[in-house]
């Protein structure tokens, strides 16, 4: 009885990212999908249905050049508003407990620190879900916009 299986959400991160990315175009009861820096692999079709929010690290030139176009177009594709929230300071272990027990090697867990990594996460999830799940009034975009480099990206392709 403490579950609202009405307002689901899937996430993950990493490979665990593009599971939450797969699993939502195959399953439409997840009312939300949130992508922790995880690459999309297999196929971007069929579109997602649901808002999508994916937390990338900072890019570097060492990113995979293959990966901010391959998600750009999982999120076009997409039937609802969905986000790309590049966030300066990080790296990909950012985006789960690493900071907490790693030592502090920005190239590891990012520059953000220990506290603020997970705040800028917490936060901007938070604020996502609030709005998707909850239904909550808001600028999510202003929101998301305060941690790093916003793309929206609307049904009707407009930004």
């Amino acid at each position: 009885g403490r579950l609202d299986t009405g307002r689901v959400a899937v996430t993950g991160h990493s490979m665990g990212g593009a599971a939450a990315l797969q699993a939502a175009r195959q399953d439409h009861r997840f009312d939300a999908v949130i992508d922790l820096d995880g690459y999309p692999h297999g196929p971007t079709s069929p579109s997602l249905q649901q808002p999508t929010l994916a937390l990338t690290q900072a890019i570097t030139p060492e990113t995979d050049p293959r990966y901010v176009p391959r998600l750009t177009e999982a999120l076009k594709r997409s039937t609802a508003t969905s986000y790309r929230l590049t966030i300066p300071g990080t790296a990909h272990l950012t985006f789960m407990d690493g900071p907490l027990y790693l030592p502090p090697v920005p190239s590891m867990v990012g520059s953000l620190g220990r506290a603020k990594s997970r705040h800028v996460v917490a936060a901007t999830t938070l604020a996502f879900l609030d709005t998707t799940l909850r239904h909550k009034p808001g600028d999510l975009a202003g929101v998301l916009s305060a941690y790093g480099d916003l793309s929206v990206y609307r049904p009707d392709n407009s930004r």
